[in-house]
């Protein structure tokens, strides 16, 4: 079995991207979360970039996929190009980046069913998930008046019930992210 390393801005987004893909790659890859407990403003930091680079050379995963939020559209390549920076600092060419528009949540407005029958609630959405500032506070607002209300904590759940095939039809980015995934995993 494969062994895929997952480092992220959160332990909740570590925890739902394991959800989200072991469902698809059951019996075939295993996901390990690497540098547990780190909060994204810590990745940043130049203490916590040298913990990661030893952690990675002491695992054994085939690719290690690096979940940042971007905290901003996909046009503003200042955001971008810093976060890529970042990226290719610590990785190697065998890693993948899955650069979220703004947050995780945004995948979740790509299925927008799924997370309505968890909730019992009715949100109609129907945009670009990429075009959505801030998802996660746009989820929390309409749950807000609900039996259950939206928190980070609810992601890994949530995303054991998406559908990866909507979500790769409905958003560019994690589109673009599954295809260099699959390419690096069959390389």
């Amino acid at each position: 079995m494969i062994q895929v390393g997952l480092v992220g801005e959160d332990p909740n987004d570590t925890a739902a991207i394991k959800n989200l893909l072991s469902s698809k790659y059951e019996g075939k890859l295993q996901f390990k979360p690497l540098l547990k407990g780190i909060k994204g403003y810590q990745l940043d930091n130049p203490k916590t970039s040298r913990a990661l680079e030893q952690e990675v050379k002491r695992t054994s995963c085939k690719i290690i996929i690096f979940i940042r939020d971007l905290d901003g559209f996909d046009t503003q390549q200042d955001f971008v190009e810093r976060k890529k920076t970042w990226f290719k600092k610590l990785s190697k060419k065998e890693d993948v980046l899955l650069l979220n528009v703004w947050e995780l949540e945004a995948l979740i407005l790509a299925d927008i069913a799924a997370f309505n029958n968890l909730y019992k609630c009715n949100i109609s959405f129907t945009g670009n998930p990429m075009r959505q500032k801030d998802p996660k506070e746009f989820l929390k607002s309409k749950t807000a008046n609900g039996k259950r209300q939206y928190k980070e904590s609810h992601a890994p759940e949530v995303f054991q019930s998406l559908n990866i095939d909507l979500l790769i039809k409905n958003c560019a980015f994690f589109k673009e992210f599954m295809l260099e995934f699959e390419g690096k995993l069959s390389a």
